[in-house]
């Protein structure tokens, strides 16, 4: 078994100092943030699906150091007093002071100043358990620090799996330096720039076209579509493509048209994850030659989220696959993370699509696409 994961978060693994992740109620939480030997703890990976309960920060302003605890889907976390006050977190659309939530840049600012020095080790252990699950390259989405550590890796001979870097804008142009510097070769590429125009179902920052059922809000957009041109049009003028991040059908709206107006010359591009992508923004990705990136494991592991958030009649058109696939869609899966095993995808994906296409779509594109990302 041979994956391309297409949508990875390898710097994850250097948030795992206690692996909130298998924690099945507060209780093993709290019991796990009680033994813990290293502060403060800044972890990623719980969810109230297994928590049976949504964190707040009263769960844990009762520990005397930092704790920022990052939601599965990477868009919401929950700290408690000693980040709120030794930080001078100020109360925001992105931070919600009585709860303790803390969403998108907010929250990984947080997390860039709370993390481990060490990247390096955690990205060996990444790749250990990457090839492991019989993924042979990952398209990693990366800030300077792990842009940087996977050239280290690279330079000790180290670097065993194929990985086309993914930097967010914010720093592209320092891994673009990296680039220049040190070079690309067969194991380690320049592939899109990473950028966000709305956030995750789970958090209710998904940018819709009409309110969650459960909350007075359509979601977050973190940019307009102006926002979007400025910036398509400036990595064009740079000879980059660029990876939109797009759940919610407002956020793919914005980008589909942002894309349109930008009058790219380039193709491939990429929308991430377009969790609820409609027929004809298909029809116009197409027209304009750009990849969709899709996780067909969220169906299987977030389909009661989306009910709670959506309801029945909204989560049941969420990661069309079929869809996209019978419009003769340029898609390509990915992980997310969510979890780290390409085999939940391609499960859910064989049941629907048949497993040879199911395959296909976890790397046998690569062999049959002109200029491959």
């Amino acid at each position: 078994m041979k994956f391309v994961d297409a949508h990875t978060h390898l710097e994850t693994f250097a948030l795992r100092s206690i692996p909130i992740e298998k924690a099945k109620s507060k209780k093993d939480l709290i019991s796990m943030l009680e033994s813990a030997r290293i502060k403060p703890i800044v972890a990623w990976g719980w969810s109230e699906e297994l928590l049976g309960d949504k964190l707040s920060k009263n769960d844990i302003n009762r520990f005397p150091f930092p704790i920022l605890l990052i939601r599965t889907d990477g868009h919401m976390g929950v700290v408690n007093n000693k980040v709120i006050e030794g930080m001078r977190v100020k109360p925001s659309q992105k931070f919600d002071p009585h709860k303790g939530y803390v969403y998108e840049d907010v929250l990984w600012s947080l997390a860039a100043k709370l993390k481990p020095r060490d990247i390096i080790q955690p990205l060996l252990n990444a790749q250990g358990e990457a090839i492991s699950k019989g993924i042979v390259e990952v398209h990693d989405f990366v800030d300077v620090k792990t842009a940087e550590a996977y050239f280290k890796i690279r330079e000790r001979g180290e670097l065993k799996l194929r990985v086309v870097l993914m930097p967010y804008y914010e720093n592209y142009r320092k891994t673009t330096d990296l680039i220049e510097k040190y070079g690309e070769d067969e194991r380690l590429s320049f592939g899109c720039v990473k950028v966000f125009v709305d956030g995750s179902i789970g958090a209710r920052t998904a940018y819709l076209n009409e309110n969650y059922i459960d909350k007075s809000s359509r979601g977050i957009l973190l940019k307009t579509e102006r926002e979007l041109i400025s910036t398509i049009v400036e990595l064009e003028n740079r000879g980059l493509k660029i990876a939109l991040h797009a759940i919610g059908d407002g956020a793919i709206e914005v980008a589909v048209s942002a894309l349109e107006m930008s009058n790219i010359k380039m193709k491939r591009h990429r929308i991430e994850h377009a969790v609820m992508i409609r027929p004809s923004q298909v029809k116009r990705l197409k027209d304009l030659g750009v990849t969709i990136c899709v996780q067909p494991n969220f169906n299987e592991v977030f389909m009661n989220t989306y009910v709670r958030a959506l309801g029945e009649e909204r989560a049941s058109r969420m990661n069309p696959i079929k869809m996209l696939d019978e419009m003769n869609a340029d898609m390509i899966f990915g992980s997310d993370m969510m979890p780290f095993d390409p085999k939940v995808g391609l499960r859910y994906a064989s049941e629907i699509l048949g497993e040879n296409k199911a395959w296909y779509y976890y790397g046998g594109w690569r062999d049959f696409s002109s200029g491959g990302l």
